[in-house]
Protein backbone atom coordinates (compact mmCIF):
# COMPACT_ATOMS: atom_id res chain seq x y z
CA UNK A 1 0.00 0.00 0.00
CA UNK A 2 2.89 2.33 0.69
CA UNK A 3 4.19 1.80 -2.85
CA UNK A 4 0.74 2.50 -4.29
CA UNK A 5 0.51 5.66 -2.20
CA UNK A 6 3.89 6.84 -3.46
CA UNK A 7 2.88 6.14 -7.07
CA UNK A 8 -0.37 8.07 -6.60
CA UNK A 9 1.56 10.99 -5.12
CA UNK A 10 3.92 11.06 -8.11
CA UNK A 11 0.92 10.78 -10.46
CA UNK A 12 -0.61 13.78 -8.69
CA UNK A 13 2.48 15.98 -8.83
CA UNK A 14 3.74 15.24 -12.36
CA UNK A 15 0.84 16.87 -14.31
CA UNK A 16 1.07 19.90 -12.02
CA UNK A 17 4.78 20.17 -12.79
CA UNK A 18 4.14 19.96 -16.54
CA UNK A 19 1.51 22.69 -16.39
CA UNK A 20 3.09 25.13 -13.98
CA UNK A 21 6.54 25.08 -15.59
CA UNK A 22 4.79 26.76 -18.53
CA UNK A 23 2.34 28.88 -16.52
CA UNK A 24 4.90 30.36 -14.11
CA UNK A 25 7.71 30.93 -16.62
CA UNK A 26 5.60 31.69 -19.69
CA UNK A 27 3.66 34.65 -20.90
CA UNK A 28 -0.07 35.23 -20.91
CA UNK A 29 -1.31 36.09 -24.37
CA UNK A 30 -4.46 36.15 -26.43
CA UNK A 31 -4.95 33.66 -29.24
CA UNK A 32 -7.67 32.75 -31.69
CA UNK A 33 -8.99 29.21 -32.04
CA UNK A 34 -8.61 28.21 -35.68
CA UNK A 35 -9.66 24.57 -35.54
CA UNK A 36 -9.45 21.22 -33.81
CA UNK A 37 -6.64 18.71 -34.32
CA UNK A 38 -6.78 15.03 -33.50
CA UNK A 39 -3.55 13.91 -31.83
CA UNK A 40 -2.19 10.91 -30.04
CA UNK A 41 -2.70 11.14 -26.29
CA UNK A 42 0.66 9.47 -25.59
CA UNK A 43 -0.77 6.35 -23.98
CA UNK A 44 -2.85 3.33 -24.95
CA UNK A 45 -5.85 1.62 -23.42
CA UNK A 46 -6.41 -2.03 -24.26
CA UNK A 47 -3.76 -1.90 -26.96
CA UNK A 48 -5.34 1.02 -28.82
CA UNK A 49 -3.64 4.40 -28.97
CA UNK A 50 -5.78 7.04 -27.30
CA UNK A 51 -6.42 10.17 -29.34
CA UNK A 52 -7.27 13.58 -28.03
CA UNK A 53 -8.92 16.57 -29.66
CA UNK A 54 -6.83 19.67 -29.09
CA UNK A 55 -7.74 23.19 -30.10
CA UNK A 56 -5.45 24.78 -32.67
CA UNK A 57 -4.62 28.29 -31.47
CA UNK A 58 -3.03 30.98 -33.63
CA UNK A 59 -0.88 33.50 -31.75
CA UNK A 60 0.90 36.20 -33.74
CA UNK A 61 1.16 34.09 -36.89
CA UNK A 62 2.29 30.85 -35.22
CA UNK A 63 0.14 27.77 -34.73
CA UNK A 64 -0.06 26.15 -31.28
CA UNK A 65 -2.24 23.45 -29.77
CA UNK A 66 -3.79 23.27 -26.33
CA UNK A 67 -2.52 20.74 -23.82
CA UNK A 68 -6.07 19.49 -23.37
CA UNK A 69 -8.94 20.57 -25.52
CA UNK A 70 -12.42 19.25 -25.96
CA UNK A 71 -13.86 15.85 -25.23
CA UNK A 72 -16.12 15.80 -28.28
CA UNK A 73 -14.98 17.43 -31.53
CA UNK A 74 -18.54 18.26 -32.58
CA UNK A 75 -19.10 20.34 -29.43
CA UNK A 76 -15.67 21.96 -29.71
CA UNK A 77 -16.37 23.22 -33.22
CA UNK A 78 -18.65 25.85 -31.66
CA UNK A 79 -15.58 27.61 -30.21
CA UNK A 80 -13.74 27.93 -33.54
CA UNK A 81 -13.15 31.60 -34.29
CA UNK A 82 -13.30 32.76 -30.67
CA UNK A 83 -10.42 34.44 -28.86
CA UNK A 84 -9.04 32.87 -25.68
CA UNK A 85 -6.31 33.63 -23.16
CA UNK A 86 -3.49 31.09 -22.93
CA UNK A 87 -0.10 30.66 -21.29
CA UNK A 88 2.78 29.81 -23.61
CA UNK A 89 6.51 29.26 -23.30
CA UNK A 90 8.50 28.71 -26.48
CA UNK A 91 11.16 26.59 -24.75
CA UNK A 92 8.62 23.86 -23.92
CA UNK A 93 7.29 23.37 -27.44
CA UNK A 94 4.11 24.29 -29.21
CA UNK A 95 1.75 23.39 -26.39
CA UNK A 96 -0.22 26.11 -24.59
CA UNK A 97 -2.38 25.96 -21.47
CA UNK A 98 -5.75 27.66 -21.23
CA UNK A 99 -6.18 30.28 -18.52
CA UNK A 100 -8.82 29.46 -15.90
CA UNK A 101 -8.86 25.76 -16.76
CA UNK A 102 -8.62 23.68 -13.61
CA UNK A 103 -9.02 20.15 -14.99
CA UNK A 104 -5.40 19.24 -14.25
CA UNK A 105 -5.71 20.46 -10.67
CA UNK A 106 -8.89 18.42 -10.15
CA UNK A 107 -7.21 15.30 -11.55
CA UNK A 108 -4.19 15.86 -9.30
CA UNK A 109 -6.47 16.32 -6.30
CA UNK A 110 -8.16 12.99 -7.01
CA UNK A 111 -4.80 11.21 -7.23
CA UNK A 112 -3.57 12.93 -4.07
CA UNK A 113 -6.69 11.95 -2.13
CA UNK A 114 -6.27 8.34 -3.25
CA UNK A 115 -2.64 8.50 -2.08
CA UNK A 116 -3.79 9.77 1.32
CA UNK A 117 -6.32 6.95 1.48
CA UNK A 118 -3.56 4.40 0.75
CA UNK A 119 -1.35 5.86 3.46
CA UNK A 120 -4.27 5.93 5.92
CA UNK A 121 -5.13 2.30 5.25
CA UNK A 122 -1.53 1.30 5.75
CA UNK A 123 -1.28 3.15 9.08
CA UNK A 124 -4.53 1.70 10.46
CA UNK A 125 -3.61 -1.94 9.73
Amino acid sequence: MILLGILCTVAALFPLYLKYRVVLTGEKCKGKITGIAEQRGGYSVGGYAVKKHAYLVKISGKQYYTAHGCLFASLGMKKVGKEIWVFRNETYGREVFLCRDFRIEVLSLIFFLSALLCFYLEVTK
